[in-house]
């Protein structure tokens, strides 16, 4: 029974703790600005031109703010994307322009949360403010109050140009970020841009990251698949699938493990009960109980064991998955890897019971302990009763 308490203690929280690690992840990388979902014009992540644009649908707008009602996801931003020449007195960078609706992208990302001392970020009342990264503002020699020159393409093939005032600077610590973001408000994008009512994407950021392919799915069916993209945060960030999908493999395998010594501990004590019950098994067979009777005595034996160990299992793992939510495991050690999956808004993960993770650690261990109880049952079934009664 210890075992079997062990084995689904440690299957139940290393589970919870893998899946509240990768959801933190997910969330975290979707917040620095990619967001859950992204819808666009087809081609538009490929080539990521201001000439990729489309006009949101009224039946499309309409089912985001019903998914928004229904607490499906938290918000949606429409933003413009053009890159261009950033400028300021004798020193010139590239850049990637990103306009937004301020109130609305702080609800989808949380840029606004890493201004650094002495800025701000864009408020509802900016036109002509602008956000920039550190990175771009150290190579441009740039602070907060400076006014920089954006050089770039209009939508209709004239040339887009501003004189922009930089009221924050910001550090995502996602290094492309952070070396060519400016961010400005979409209200006078439309008209550097000559936009004319025309958006590059809509952000949308979603309350549980387990919905990601149902929502996903619900937009699909509210656009012209032939002319408009969704694309999720795994096709958007494919090297965080990967990591994701390298994390998954040790922890089945460690489960694996974890599974066979419950197994086995129960094989080995169902065996020696056995054995050492040779004598009491071979009186009962001759005494007219019939094999099916006590083999079935055997199983029962080992699946009420089984079942109370699982019970207190399922305690003693839901009882730690609680300690680590209130103190979680801390990996700001791990900085700088986890950067570079654009992780980087929270380094402290806490485990994550789900109901399917329950079902799966009663129902694995359950079967296999069945399964490896068998074995002795049919071996106390089979035993003939003069030579048990006579066994030593």
């Amino acid at each position: 029974m210890i075992t079997i308490i062990l084995g689904s203690s440690m299957i139940l929280f290393m589970n919870a703790l893998q899946k509240g690690g990768q959801e933190q992840m997910i969330d975290d990388a979707a917040a620095a600005n990619t967001a859950h979902i992204q819808i666009h014009e087809k081609g538009f992540w490929d080539n990521s031109g201001i000439d990729y644009a489309f006009m949101p649908t009224e039946k499309l707008l309409k089912e985001l703010i019903r998914l928004r009602k229904n607490s499906m996801i938290t918000a949606f931003s429409m933003r413009l994307h053009a890159d261009g020449l950033i400028s300021y007195k004798n020193k010139t960078s590239g850049g990637s322009i990103q306009a937004v609706d301020p109130e609305q992208e702080k609800k989808v990302c949380g840029m606004h949360a890493k201004i650094l001392k002495g800025g701000r970020y864009l408020n509802a009342s900016d036109r002509m403010n602008i956000v920039i990264g550190k990175d771009l503002a150290k190579s441009v020699g740039v602070g907060p109050g400076g006014v920089i020159s954006v050089i770039s393409q209009g939508f209709d093939g004239s040339i887009a140009a501003e004189n922009l005032t930089i009221v924050g600077i910001f550090q995502t610590g996602d290094p492309e970020i952070d070396r060519y973001l400016v961010v400005m408000p979409i209200a006078q994008a439309m008209n550097t841009f000559t936009m004319m009512g025309y958006i590059n994407s809509i952000a949308v950021r979603l309350m549980r990251s387990d919905d990601i392919p149902v929502v996903r799915d619900i937009i699909c069916e509210a656009v012209n698949q032939n002319e408009i993209e969704v694309m999720d945060c795994y096709e958007l960030m494919p090297e965080l699938m990967q990591h994701l999908e390298m994390d998954r493999y040790p922890a089945l395998i460690f489960n694996f493990i974890l599974l066979m010594v419950a197994a086995f501990g129960i094989l080995n004590t169902i065996q020696m009960s056995v054995f050492e019950r040779i004598r009491e098994f071979g009186v009962m067979l001759a005494v007219g109980t019939r094999p099916g009777q006590v083999a079935a005595m055997v199983l029962c034996e080992s699946m009420l064991i089984t079942l109370t160990g699982i019970a207190a299992g399922l305690a003693v793992g839901s009882l730690a998955c609680y300690y680590f939510i209130l103190y979680p495991i801390d990996y700001s050690g791990m900085g700088d890897e986890l950067n570079v999956y654009g992780i980087s808004s929270s380094f402290s993960y806490s485990p994550k019971i789900s109901a399917l993770n329950v079902a799966l650690t009663m129902t694995v261990i359950f079967v296999s302990s069945l399964l490896f109880s068998l074995l002795p049952a049919r071996k106390a079934g089979a035993l003939r009763p003069v030579e048990a009664i006579h066994h030593l």
